[in-house]
């Protein structure tokens, strides 16, 4: 009976036992099944595409600059025998900067003296120069008496030969002196009005050669001045002397850097871009800077300048824009570094998502990756995004609760075209919708219909 109850309790104690052995081992196996099938989807994080003012920019490192500045230099070859400013004083326009000696100078200034004077000279010589015609309006006076007389005499001849006092043929000798009279102030008249003409011509040609010679002298004169402007080079602009590039006792070329003059109390915002942007970026852009590139507060500017060909800029080299300051920037000093953005373009409402949703594929014949995350490029590639879909399509109940319970979802390879690129964000023109889910980031390459964890909402936009 004992032995009995004994074999009973040790069934009981090995039933209970097994029991425990078999619920742990189905413990083990479905955490087993679980982490395997949790680890063979890759894990990804998407965001929202939403529809939002985009605003396309040119980022780069600028730099604060004087926005008036005047860069001195040479006007001609020769020896600097002074320099009568120093790094840092304060100048006004006009103020004597630099004296350079130049035996061509010389030369040329005396070449110009020399003809200030023969203008001089000749100016004088058309001024005293009168074209007469008194002696024809004399002639004519003349004529004119005589005319007058032999029409008197005339006039009594008749009388007198009407009275019969006088004979026809001392008649016809009045009448011939009076024809010869009127020939005579004909030809004077004529004369006169050819000499008048003539004098009017001839005035209008002495006025013009007058003109002419007067234009020559008062180019010569501001030759001269010129010249002897190159003697003493003069500051052109209020400001501070900047730089000195020369020394006193060397000589130097013309056009040789002499000095740089600055007016710091109003300042610029420089930067150089790539050449490939330079169709971009127009004057009147708006520009902003930011001193602190963690602060979000950023400053204005506008574009107002683009250089034709690349410069350099704090041993940077590219195209140079420049800009004015819109506002007061406290703090800001020259050469200050300051991060930059220039705002290419801007859209009121475009479908925009984050950079690192874009992918791109190579064409075939180029070696590249065939996936990886880059902001779009002028190259010929194409551009994709994966579009979460929502959760695969399944008969099994089981599998679809745990397709739910692990938010295991679809992803589709959608091909887009990518308008503007931002520091962050991209412009989508075709090819997604406003609301859609896209991949920011997964944990290995997706395909096409591929199945995804998705482990994180990201609510990339503001509500």
């Amino acid at each position: 009976m004992v032995s009995s109850c004994w074999r009973l309790e040790m069934k009981r104690r090995l039933g209970t036992i097994a029991l425990i052995i078999s619920i742990v081992w189905i413990m083990y196996l479905g955490f087993v099944y679980n982490r395997t099938y949790f680890e063979h989807y890759p894990k990804v994080t998407v965001t929202v595409a939403e529809r939002k003012p985009f605003i396309q920019d040119v980022s780069t490192v600028g730099y604060i600059e004087p926005a008036i500045r005047s860069m001195v230099r040479s006007n001609t070859s020769g020896k600097v025998v002074d320099i009568g400013v120093k790094v840092g004083e304060y100048v006004k326009s006009g103020t004597p900067l630099c004296q350079i000696e130049s035996p061509e100078l010389e030369l040329q200034i005396q070449q110009a003296i020399l003809n200030i004077e023969r203008f001089r000279i000749e100016e004088e010589r058309l001024k005293s120069e009168v074209y007469d015609i008194a002696q024809y309006e004399m002639a004519l006076k003349r004529e004119e008496e005589n005319l007058r007389k032999a029409k008197e005499d005339l006039k009594k001849a008749e009388i007198l030969f009407g009275q019969g006092i006088i004979t026809l043929s001392e008649y016809n000798n009045y009448r011939a002196h009076y024809r010869q009279a009127e020939l005579a102030y004909t030809l004077a008249e004529k004369n006169y009005k050819n000499s008048k003409i003539q004098y009017q011509t001839q005035e209008r040609l002495r006025e013009n050669n007058l003109i002419i010679i007067r234009k020559n002298l008062e180019n010569a004169k501001a030759q001269l001045r010129l010249l002897e402007d190159q003697r003493i080079i003069k500051a052109g602009i209020d400001g501070k002397v900047v730089s000195i590039f020369v020394k006193k006792g060397e000589y130097i070329t013309s056009g040789t850097p002499i000095l740089l003059i600055a007016d710091e109390e109003k300042l610029s915002v420089s930067c150089v871009i790539d050449p490939k942007y330079t169709e971009k970026v127009k004057v009147g852009q708006e520009i902003r800077f930011k001193i602190d590139p963690l602060s979000t507060e950023e400053y204005r500017g506008e574009v107002e300048s683009i250089s034709e060909g690349t410069e350099e800029l704090m041993g940077k080299t590219g195209v140079k824009v420049t800009g004015r300051i819109i506002g007061k920037v406290p703090g800001i000093k020259v050469n200050m570094p300051v991060y930059t953005r220039i705002l290419v373009r801007s859209r009121e409402l475009s479908i925009v998502v984050p950079l690192a949703s874009i992918y791109q594929e190579s064409p075939k014949g180029i070696e590249n990756p065939l996936y990886y995350l880059s902001p779009p490029s002028p190259e010929d590639v194409e551009y994709y995004v994966f579009v979460v879909e929502g959760t695969p399509v399944t008969t099994d109940d089981r599998e679809l609760r745990r397709l739910i319970r692990d938010n295991v979802q679809v992803v589709r390879k959608r091909k887009v075209e990518v308008g503007g690129v931002s520091e962050d964000e991209a412009e989508i023109i075709s090819g997604l919708n406003q609301f859609d889910k896209v991949v920011t980031y997964s944990s290995r390459p997706l395909n096409d219909y591929d199945r995804v964890i998705v482990i994180e909402r990201e609510k990339w936009a503001k509500d």
